[in-house]
């Protein structure tokens, strides 16, 4: 639940008056100003001056104004989320997703979030980063699961899981043998990737431009699987999702080999529109995501086992 301050502050911002601020949340305004007071003590900065009669908000409080309109939003709900979840029995979810986390996350959370809601229709679509951003423009989802980092300024993240593009081999490949590999030795590969828009791509092409390296040769692919196949098949190396692979690692079929620099961290992320609003059902997807992905994190654990130094 959101502290008093900040909902006296919500007040005092979408009014710009202390006295509507009080008459709506039914407090004095002499109560309004000590809320005020003490939450600019708390954060070091004015929120709020006055010009004349009329208040306005400082650079600090429109940038505090737009988190708290997100966090009251976000509180609503969840408070929805909560009451009305076992009584949701109809309604549309339409879910955009990446092709990593669309094949390798998602379908198993569509699956228990049908079998607790059997009256509401799901749908997946998928399609690489881009692609799914762009669907979230054109309200053609309500909601969109992408790697990060996410740039865009109409659109709201928030996390989902931690993930890893960790660098893979075939089982046969000299790179499988328990040592450190340097970047310069990448230059004599040829390196698998996925197509343009893709969000691996795009952060696997960053990290090698940051090590100054160049591969030798490039192949492009389709898909993960597709990758996945020909890495198995020695056909070159590549960067995959730890999600994405953790069967393969464990049955020793790839290998994870040590190249830090390859070793690329980033944030999974669900995604709407700003100014979308949910519906009952997006919101009860949220509420389930958010509750499974501390098992889908145990889960790569368990399974994760690479073979490159067993």
């Amino acid at each position: 639940m959101l502290s008093q301050r900040i909902r006296v502050f919500h007040a005092v911002a979408s009014r710009l008056s202390y006295s509507k601020a009080a008459q709506e949340l039914g407090i004095s305004q002499p109560a309004v100003s000590f809320h005020i007071r003490g939450l600019e003590e708390d954060l070091g900065v004015s929120l709020f001056e006055r010009v004349g009669k009329q208040v306005f908000l400082t650079t600090a409080g429109r940038l505090l104004a737009d988190d708290t309109a997100r966090m009251i939003l976000l509180e609503e709900e969840a408070k929805i989320a909560l009451t009305e979840l076992k009584g949701l029995d109809r309604g549309v979810l339409v879910v955009g997703a990446s092709a990593t986390i669309g094949i390798y996350l998602i379908p198993e959370i569509l699956g228990s979030f049908r079998e607790e809601h059997p009256s509401v229709k799901v749908n997946l679509r998928l399609g690489n980063k881009a692609r799914t951003l762009e669907r979230l423009r054109d309200n053609e989802v309500d909601f969109g699961l992408v790697a990060g980092p996410l740039r865009e300024t109409d659109l709201m993240a928030e996390p989902y899981l931690d993930d890893e593009l960790i660098p893979i081999v075939s089982k046969t490949h000299r790179f499988a043998q328990p040592r450190r590999v340097q970047p310069a030795e990448l230059r004599s590969e040829t390196l698998l990737t996925r197509e343009r828009g893709s969000g691996t791509q795009h952060l696997l092409e960053e990290r090698l431009f940051q090590l100054g390296v160049e591969p030798a040769d490039t192949m492009q692919l389709g898909s993960t699987e597709a990758i996945k196949q020909a890495v198995a098949a020695n056909l070159g190396i590549s960067v995959a999702s730890r999600y994405a692979v953790r069967y393969e690692l464990a049955e020793g079929r790839l290998v994870t080999p040590d190249i830090p620099g390859l070793l690329i961290r980033r944030e999974l992320l669900l995604v709407h529109h700003k100014d979308k609003r949910l519906s009952r059902a997006a919101i009860a997807f949220r509420h389930l995501l958010h509750e499974r992905a501390g098992q889908q994190r145990e889960m790569v654990e368990l399974t994760d086992k690479p073979a490159a130094n067993q």
